[in-house]
């Protein structure tokens, strides 16, 4: 009975730091986004990953908009995806997401002034059990999680976790909808 006890509280404890263990990799990022450390960033960001979430978003977006067949929506997309990647190259940097982090927009966007910035710092207990509850886990080795909980969904940042070896990377980030329009028409410009 005793040996039931110790294993049932160690399984509960070792489940305890794994459900925590990727707020606390998203905190050491928001950290290292905040002292400019390349290196921590780096370390913390899959940028070909990030890269693919935002070209579907920004794809995604504006192929929706056209008026497209499926066989032509397709030769669509890889032609934009082409032509999308210079437009990613700019934004998939470790300076491109401190500026993102810092102040919610993409310098090289030129994005609205005032936009909401992107923070992990929960400040509170009950602002990271906010946080906390509004995530939503995607298997064992995934989540999602959105970091103004209290804005209506089309402008909150949404970041996608990932757990790689032993380590949570960020994988994408969801953007709100007023920085998704940006970009489509920065694709699109930039198509011309």
């Amino acid at each position: 009975m005793r040996w039931t006890f110790r294993i049932s509280f160690f399984l509960l404890l070792a489940w305890g730091i794994f459900t925590v263990s990727p707020f606390v990799a998203l905190y050491d990022l928001s950290k290292a986004v905040e002292a400019r450390d390349v290196a921590r960033i780096s370390e913390r960001v899959n940028f070909n990953a990030l890269r693919v979430s935002l070209a579907q978003q920004i794809l995604g977006e504006y192929l929706k908009a056209q008026d497209l067949g499926p066989l032509n929506r397709q030769v669509a997309a890889q032609a934009g995806a082409g032509t999308l990647n210079p437009v990613l190259e700019e934004l998939v940097t470790p300076q491109a997401l401190i500026d993102l982090v810092e102040d919610g927009q993409l310098r090289q966007t030129g994005g609205e002034a005032g936009a909401t910035p992107i923070t992990f710092d929960p400040g509170s207990l009950h602002r990271a059990w906010q946080i906390f509850i509004a995530s939503e886990s995607q298997g064992f080795r995934a989540i999602t999680i959105p970091l103004t909980p209290d804005e209506p969904r089309d402008r909150q940042f949404r970041i996608d976790m990932r757990l790689s070896g032993t380590t949570w990377r960020l994988t994408g980030i969801d953007l709100p909808s007023p920085l998704r329009e940006e970009l489509i028409k920065r694709a699109a410009a930039a198509s011309k």
